[in-house]
């Protein structure tokens, strides 16, 4: 499995800082790769991976430098290299939430999906790293059905919010602001509604948004030309938007302290790259928290579900076997004799059929031939032409990597 490799910035490796700087996408990575390399790039608030097929590492590396502005040895420092079966264990691992800030947590998978999505429509996925997803996306599927991973609903904005509980006490009675209104900050929302918070307000760029949410958690919505007074009025705030630079900066946490006369406000933030302006936490009575430290109160939850990982983990290496078998199998030799091999038990099963002992030997070697015949214009193809793409394709047609029942069903 050595075609595919794969580098990884994830929470694991870097802190949040270093991770906001490393965004990974398609058109950069395709200026520096193989013309005939693949390639797939996910970006989330806890990682930036790139997978790809043909090319050496050292093509990547050298975008990652470029994009972050760091030098190779402090990336490779801060990043983690696989090949073959490795990195195709970690995508399947990945995408299963095995490899999650939140053990187990779900929506790492619809954010794969989203990237697959993205990676399909721009060409940069092809035969073999179209079947790891897929098979990345079947290997998830197993751990959620097969194993108690998911019996706990949490995620990294869930445990915003018990950050948020952590540190100020019982929020129900708190003026709450939830800021953005996608996936991560719905969620925390949702959460807020569901711990008790009486006073839920949110904000978001577009205005129609916001009170959509706002209107089906029973909050009140605000404009996001209005956030600096929002601050000044929230106890706790939750923000999770998909800017790129910081949205709340120093300046305006500190004019929004001197209109609370300094009570307490704390600010979470689960966004990468960071909505709040790290220098906010120097403001006095400010406490900024960012998704990094979300990780002692992920810790405490790991025990519960770390018996269910091993099991999950058992369901990833099945699938990565299976996945390693069929990329042995893509060749034009192997798949040659697959398809002999194919015709071989055709003839065989059919002669089971004929009641005489000989009239049966007949049957069967002449049905060898006219199969083998009939094979001689697609082995001829495939030898002529024994590219990934045309293997996959005399694969699918002839069912060759499905057992004889599954051939003779439908």
């Amino acid at each position: 499995m050595e075609r595919i490799r794969c580098i990884s910035v994830s929470h694991k490796s870097a802190p949040v800082d270093v991770r906001e700087r490393i965004r990974m996408d398609g058109e950069s990575l395709r200026e520096v790769l193989d013309p005939d390399a693949e390639c797939f790039w996910l970006n989330t608030c806890n990682r930036s991976e790139v997978y790809w097929t043909i090319s050496g590492p050292d093509a990547v590396y050298g975008l990652l430098c470029r994009l972050s502005g760091f030098d190779r040895a402090r990336i490779e420092a801060m990043s983690v290299y696989l090949e073959g079966r490795h990195a195709v264990s970690h995508l399947f691992s990945v995408a299963s939430g095995l490899d999650s800030m939140v053990l187990g947590e779900t929506q790492i998978l619809g954010q794969v999906k989203d990237a697959y999505r993205e990676a399909l429509a721009a060409g940069s996925t092809r035969t073999v790293l179209n079947k790891a997803l897929h098979r990345a996306f079947r290997a998830a599927k197993r751990v959620r059905t097969e194993t108690g991973i998911g019996a706990y609903p949490v995620s990294v904005a869930s445990q915003a919010v018990e950050l948020a509980e952590h540190v100020f006490g019982d929020i129900t009675g708190s003026t709450v602001l939830v800021v953005g209104a996608g996936d991560m900050a719905s969620i925390a929302a949702r959460r807020l509604r569901d711990r008790g918070v009486r006073s839920l307000r949110i904000v978001n760029r577009t205005y129609e948004t916001a009170q959509a949410l706002a209107c089906e958690l029973g909050g009140e919505a605000g404009r996001f030309e209005d956030l600096e007074r929002e601050l000044a009025s929230s106890d706790v705030v939750i923000t999770s938007t998909g800017a790129a630079r910081p949205i709340i900066t120093r300046e305006m946490v500190q004019r929004a302290m001197g209109i609370r006369r300094n009570r307490p406000l704390i600010i979470v933030d689960i966004a990468l790259p960071r909505d709040v302006d790290e220098g906010a936490k120097e403001c006095y009575n400010c406490y900024l928290y960012d998704i990094d430290a979300l990780q002692a109160i992920v810790d405490r939850h790991f025990a519960e579900r770390e018996a269910e990982a091993a099991r999950a983990m058992a369901i990833i290496e099945e699938e990565v076997a299976t996945f390693e078998r069929w990329l042995r199998s893509l060749s034009a030799q192997a798949t040659i004799r697959d398809l002999y091999a194919l015709a071989d038990a055709i003839a065989v099963e059919q002669a089971r059929e004929v009641s005489s002992k000989v009239d049966a030997t007949v049957v069967e070697q002449a049905l060898r031939t006219s199969l083998r015949r009939m094979l001689h214009r697609p082995v001829s193809f495939l030898k002529e032409h024994p590219d990934a793409r045309h293997i996959e394709y005399v694969r699918r047609i002839f069912r060759l990597d499905e057992d004889h029942e599954d051939r003779h069903k439908g």
